[in-house]
């Protein structure tokens, strides 16, 4: 069963990375396949379609992405509002030294394919919604804490920081520099600050 799981896995990992670079109506279950070196029949014992792929990738990275930031922001060795502001300066800094400008999986999925594909549509808004939960929870963690104005809207506060990032992503990616996430970075200190 570990074997199946693992497999999956790795097509998960190999074909979203080539649907990252390509799009997904630029990708082919063939192209998915031979970079997970498998045989293309082999595919659709892990997923219904191309579709269902795309869809339990869009799950896959919400998870990856929601464990990662729930067990940065979860630690006690700075204060909340900190860690928000190093949880984004440490993934800001892979995309700078794997010199990636492709955007985020999910915000290209959510580009590409969100007004015509409910599905994926559902699970891009699904994982947006999974990865603002830890950020809420710490800026609720820093309020009880006395380093936020307490009349201050957390919820406003979670979706506008989230948002803000997805943006600058999608700069990057546009522009093909780090620029924006810099940016981005000094701003959000600006207001965690204020």
């Amino acid at each position: 069963m570990k074997c199946k799981e693992d497999k999956r896995e790795l097509i998960i990992q190999k074909g979203s990375d080539i649907m990252n670079h390509k799009g997904y109506n630029g990708t082919g279950v063939q192209e998915i396949v031979d970079a997970a070196q498998i045989p293309k029949g082999s595919f659709y014992n892990y997923f219904k379609s191309k579709e269902d792929f795309a869809v339990e990738a869009i799950k896959y990275y919400s998870n990856t992405s929601y464990n990662l930031l729930e067990t940065n922001l979860k630690g006690q060795k700075m204060a909340p509002l900190e860690r928000i502001k190093q949880i984004f300066f440490n993934i800001a800094e892979r995309y700078e030294k794997s010199e990636t400008t492709c955007g985020c999986f999910i915000g290209n999925m959510c580009q590409e394919m969100a007004n015509v594909n409910k599905p994926i549509a559902e699970a891009v808004d699904d994982a947006y919604e999974h990865f603002k939960a830890p950020i809420t929870q710490c800026l609720r963690q820093a309020q009880r804490n006395g380093d936020l104005n307490p009349s201050r809207d957390i919820d406003k506060l979670s979706e506008f920081i989230f948002n803000s990032w997805e943006g600058a992503l999608m700069r990057m990616k546009a522009s093909k520099s780090m620029k924006p996430l810099t940016a981005f970075h000094d701003i959000l200190s600006e207001i965690l600050a204020g």
